[in-house]
């Protein structure tokens, strides 16, 4: 077995025996994009599991998966046998009163039939800490499945996984049609599930990487409180993951924060991380502290999340990267705030240089919040807003970049320095209304006189 290192990632892969799919092919060589030495808190390869745990719930009983004993390999061979022993392991811990279980080193292909369109891995149950020592890989084999949760917390409490490298099959999947539509995308196939009415799940010290579909995958709840809460994910590295970093279709209380999100890329949106709640609640979400870059669709969107907080996160487009949407997208719908980030792009995406963009449409605005948006620096880059209200702009700096909006009532402008030379390109509005105060152009006060009259300034399209 070779060992994964970060960043110069060269993971050697070699399988002993063969797949029940013929024309899958179970030998590859798969290579991890490197991580940013330039991010502050710089990934140094792979981790260790954490060595406290937040549950005091957990049991402190601690066991060690003795291979030998339930025939485990860790030479990345036998998929199904090794989930279904690894699993019983893990069930007979917890039946016995082991509240930590950890997995020694080595590579450990899982996967195994769940039904036509799910490929099954390990399950956790409540009251578990599942650590993975720091050389040990769990890697989803190659399968042609619409979906699949190399581990899944469904309808769990007080659940931890923490350290060592998880890996899906985006390599060596095969886009089998899906028998309903003869659809090939296969953009459900995920390293960590978390669903239902699942509360109290941290996830950290993680390589998740090479995903079919998500690094991590929230599913909550559909009533009106929103029941899969309390949820962590700290200082992981997302990489290579081909539909989604992080995605949280209905969750509620969930901290990101730590983490290096980057290389997203192979099936839409492609974004670092996605609150899109498909009917269910997105509320009360931090992400902080994150280091993003080269993530195809762009680093963060919102559509529909309410009391959301962005901060000190670094968004830094990549050099060999354009942004599809860009950096940071929401709708107008969505509120939160966003404050002291960093955003930086190199080249100019379908939406122009538009470091923040609030995708909007004719529709009036239902949700009366105000969306806050201060003390960020954009570079080389601006924002734009149309067709929406209730927004909140004041000390930020644009450093050739611009502010644009078309269509907005209840704007409050103040204290924000744009650089540019074009000044019809740096302050632009159509149809706008509100008030403005203390802005400068090239470090030179801009008049804009804003009021409850919807006012047009200059405008370039």
């Amino acid at each position: 077995m070779k060992k994964l290192f970060l960043p110069l990632t060269l993971l050697l892969l070699t399988i002993f025996s063969c797949s029940k799919n013929p024309g899958i092919n179970i030998n590859l060589i798969t290579e991890l994009s490197e991580t940013d030495p330039n991010n502050p808190n710089p990934f140094n390869g792979i981790m260790d599991p954490i060595s406290s745990i937040p549950y005091p719930e957990i049991s402190s009983n601690s066991y060690t998966i003795e291979l030998e004993r339930w025939d485990i390999q860790n030479n990345r061979s036998n998929p199904e046998k090794t989930t279904d022993n690894i699993q019983a392991a893990i069930d007979w811990a917890v039946n016995e009163g082991y509240g930590i279980i950890k997995l020694p080193k080595g590579h450990y292909l899982i996967g195994k039939y769940g039904n036509d369109i799910y490929q099954a891995g390990i399950e956790l149950p409540s009251n578990t800490a599942f650590l993975l020592d720091k050389e040990a890989i769990i890697e989803m084999a190659p399968n042609n499945k619409w979906n699949y949760c190399a581990i899944a917390v469904r309808n769990k409490s007080h659940v931890v996984v923490s350290g060592g490298t998880i890996l899906g099959d985006r390599d060596n999947h095969i886009y089998t049609p899906r028998n309903s539509d003869g659809s090939t995308v296969h953009d459900e196939g995920h390293l960590i599930c978390i669903e239902g009415e699942s509360k109290f799940v941290t996830v950290e010290n993680l390589t998740l990487a090479k995903a079919n579909g998500d690094g991590i995958l929230l599913v909550g709840s559909s009533e009106e409180i929103q029941k899969l809460t309390d949820i962590i994910i700290k200082r992981s590295n997302f990489s290579d993951n081909r539909r989604q970093g992080i995605s949280l279709v209905g969750s509620a209380n969930v901290i990101i924060e730590k983490n290096e999100i980057h290389h997203t890329k192979g099936t839409s949106p492609q974004f670092g991380i996605d609150l899109e709640g498909a009917g269910r609640i997105n509320e009360n979400i931090i992400i902080k502290d994150n280091y993003f870059h080269n993530n195809k669709g762009g680093d963060i969107v919102n559509t529909d999340g309410k009391n959301v907080l962005i901060e000190r996160n670094i968004l830094t487009q990549g050099e060999e990267n354009q942004y599809i949407d860009g950096p940071l997208v929401y709708w107008k719908n969505a509120d939160m705030t966003i404050k002291n980030n960093d955003i930086t792009m190199r080249t100019v995406s379908v939406n122009n240089w538009n470091g923040i963009i609030m995708y909007s449409n004719d529709n009036p605005k239902t949700n009366p919040a105000t969306t806050f948006i201060e003390n960020n620096i954009l570079n080389n880059c601006g924002m734009y807003m149309y067709k929406g209200a209730d927004l909140v702009i004041k000390n930020n700096l644009m450093n050739h970049g611009h502010l644009a909006f078309k269509e907005m009532t209840n704007l409050t402008l103040e204290n924000n320095e744009v650089s540019h030379d074009n000044t019809c390109w740096a302050y632009r509005f159509l149809q706008v209304s509100g008030n403005a105060t203390g802005n400068t152009l090239n470090e030179e006060f801009f008049d804009i006189p804003l009021s409850n009259t919807p006012w047009d300034g200059c405008w370039i399209n």
